[in-house]
C-alpha cells in the first residue's frame, strides 16, 4: 500500500507541475495573443502572480496541514489547483487573467504538500532521494510541457488550454480521495529509517540557512525564465518550438542526471556540493549571455542543467537532514515559501531589468548572484 500511494503521490504531482509550469513561457504569447494592448514586458509582472500568491499561502498551508492532515491538504491543493485553471481560462480581460493567475497561487502548493506527505512515510536518506524523485517530475513537466506548448502556439489560442490542463489535478485529488487512507508506517519501519538516519554522517545546517539558500538559488534561476523564449527568437532568430525546447533542456537533464550524481551528493556534503553546482550553473548562464552560437547556447544549457541538477540534489538532501516528522508540513511549506519568495523577487527583477536595459540584463544578475551564493556558502558565510 505505501509504495502504492507514493507512486500515486509522485504521478499526480508530475500532472500538477505539468499543468502549471508548461504555461509561464509563453504568457508573453498569451498577452498578444489575447489582449493586444498589453506590452510584452508585462510578461514578467504575470509570472510573478501565481508565484506572489504561493509564497504567501504555501507557509499558511503548510501550518494547517499538520492540524488537519497531510492527506487531506494534499486532496486540497490539488481540487484548488484544477478550480484556478478552469478561473484562468475564462479570463476575458487582462484583470481577470492575471485573477486566475493568483489564484493558481493562492489554493495550489502540491509540490510542497506532495513533500510534507511523502515525509510522513520515510525520513533520511531515502526522504531525499523521494525529494529528488519529485524535483525529476517538476523537471519532466518543465521539459516537456513548454515543447509541447510551443507545437500548440501557431494553431490553438493558448489561453483555453488552461481548461484541458484543469483535468489533471482533478483526477489527481479524486484519486487521492478514494485511496484508503494511510497517513503513517510501522513503527519498525520507522524505527530502521530513523536508525539509518542517525547512522548517517549529516551536515549540520540551520532550517533558517536551508531557506536563505533556497531562495537565493531560486533568485539566479528564475531570473533567466520569463524572458528566455523571446530574448531566443530575437537574439538567434530561433522559432518559437527550438526556444521552448532549449528552455526545457537544463531540467530534462536532471533525469538523466539526478541518479548518477545522488550517488555522490549525501547528507554529509550536501553544503558544500550546493556551493560547487551552484557555481557550474553560473558559469553555464555566463555562456549563454556571451555567445550568439546556436551551438555555444547548447552547451551552456547543458552546463547549466548539470548544475541545476547538482544544486537541487543538494537542497533535497539538505531538507531531508532538517525535517522532522511532526512539523513537515510547516518545514515544506516553509520552504516552498522561500522558493516562492525567489521566484516572486526574481519575476520582479526581470521585469524592471528587461524594460530598462534588455532581455539579457537578468541573465547577468543572475549570474552575480549564483557566483555569490557559491562563495558565500564556501566561506560560511551563509
Amino acid at each position: 500500500m505505501m509504495r502504492q500511494t507514493i507512486f500515486i503521490t509522485v504521478l499526480g504531482h508530475f500532472g500538477a507541475a505539468f499543468a502549471a509550469l508548461c504555461m509561464p513561457p509563453f504568457y508573453a504569447h498569451i498577452l498578444h495573443q489575447n489582449f493586444s494592448n498589453q506590452a510584452l514586458v508585462m510578461a514578467g509582472w504575470y509570472f510573478t502572480l501565481p508565484t506572489l500568491a504561493a509564497a504567501i499561502a504555501n507557509p499558511i498551508w503548510g501550518k494547517l496541514a499538520d492540524r488537519i492532515g497531510i492527506r487531506a491538504s494534499l486532496i486540497r491543493a490539488h481540487w484548488g489547483l484544477c478550480l484556478s485553471f478552469i478561473v484562468t481560462g475564462m479570463a476575458r480581460t487582462p484583470w481577470e487573467f492575471a485573477f486566475g493567475l493568483t489564484l493558481q497561487g493562492l489554493l495550489g502548493g502540491t509540490f510542497a504538500a506532495s513533500n510534507a506527505f511523502l515525509a510522513s512515510f520515510v525520513c533520511g536518506k531515502r526522504l531525499a532521494t523521494l525529494l529528488s524523485v519529485m524535483q525529476g517530475s517538476a523537471r519532466t513537466a518543465l521539459f516537456v510541457g513548454p515543447a509541447i506548448i510551443g507545437l500548440l502556439s501557431d494553431d490553438l489560442n493558448l489561453l483555453h488550454i488552461f481548461f484541458y490542463l484543469a483535468i489533471f489535478p482533478a483526477l489527481t485529488g479524486l484519486v487521492l480521495f478514494l485511496l484508503p487512507a494511510y497517513n503513517s508506517i510501522s513503527s519498525e519501519h520507522r524505527a530502521d529509517s530513523e536508525a539509518s538516519h542517525q547512522r548517517a554522517p549529516v551536515a549540520i545546517i540551520k532550517t533558517s540557512s536551508l531557506y536563505r539558500f533556497q531562495a537565493l538559488f531560486t533568485i539566479g534561476t528564475v531570473l533567466t525564465y520569463p524572458y528566455f523564449v523571446i530574448d531566443l527568437t530575437q537574439r538567434l532568430e530561433l522559432s518559437e518550438i527550438w526556444a521552448g525546447a532549449l528552455f526545457g533542456l537544463p531540467h530534462l537533464l536532471f533525469l538523466f542526471l539526478a541518479w548518477p550524481l545522488g550517488r555522490y551528493i549525501n547528507l554529509s556534503n550536501a553544503r558544500s556540493a550546493l556551493a560547487r553546482f551552484s557555481a557550474l550553473t553560473c558559469a553555464g548562464l555566463l555562456l549563454q549571455v556571451t555567445t550568439t552560437h546556436l551551438a555555444m547556447l547548447i552547451a551552456g544549457r547543458l552546463m547549466m542543467g548539470i548544475g541545476m541538477t547538482g544544486a537541487y540534489l543538494a537542497i533535497n538532501s539538505l531538507a531531508a537532514s532538517t525535517t522532522q516528522r511532526a512539523s513537515a508540513g510547516r518545514h515544506f511549506g516553509n520552504l516552498e515559501g522561500a522558493n516562492k519568495w525567489g521566484a516572486v523577487l526574481a519575476g520582479i527583477l526581470a521585469s524592471g531589468l528587461a524594460t530598462a536595459m534588455g532581455y539579457t540584463a537578468p541573465i547577468w544578475l543572475a549570474c552575480t548572484l549564483l557566483a555569490s551564493l557559491s562563495i558565500l556558502i564556501e566561506s560560511k558565510r551563509l
